[in-house]
């Protein structure tokens, strides 16, 4: 779980109040991230760019690596397993 400083908290209402100031701090790199709490619970977390630029980039290249692992194993799936379209349209239901 991630853990959020005193000053990484602020309510929607101060971050509107002290959106410029909010930030430059972030900028400025005096935090790593905002949490936003809307009545008493928090919705979400404001991020500089080049962070959320990083943290997409590696999702994508998790995906990236998720299908090349499912490729791998289906490499390995015997032709008698095989399910041709027709018989997985019919299972999804998609006749």
């Amino acid at each position: 779980m991630i853990s959020y400083a005193r000053n990484e908290i602020m309510s929607s209402t101060q971050l509107v109040r002290q959106f410029s100031s909010a930030l430059k701090s972030l900028v400025d790199r005096n935090v790593e991230k905002i949490a936003i709490i809307r009545n008493n619970e928090m919705e979400a977390v404001i991020v500089p760019i080049d962070e959320y630029e990083a943290l997409k980039e590696q999702a994508e290249q998790l995906e990236f690596l998720q299908i090349a692992k499912t490729i791998e194993e289906r490499k390995h799936t015997k032709q008698s397993e095989y399910v041709s379209f027709e018989d997985a349209m019919k299972l999804a239901g998609l006749e």
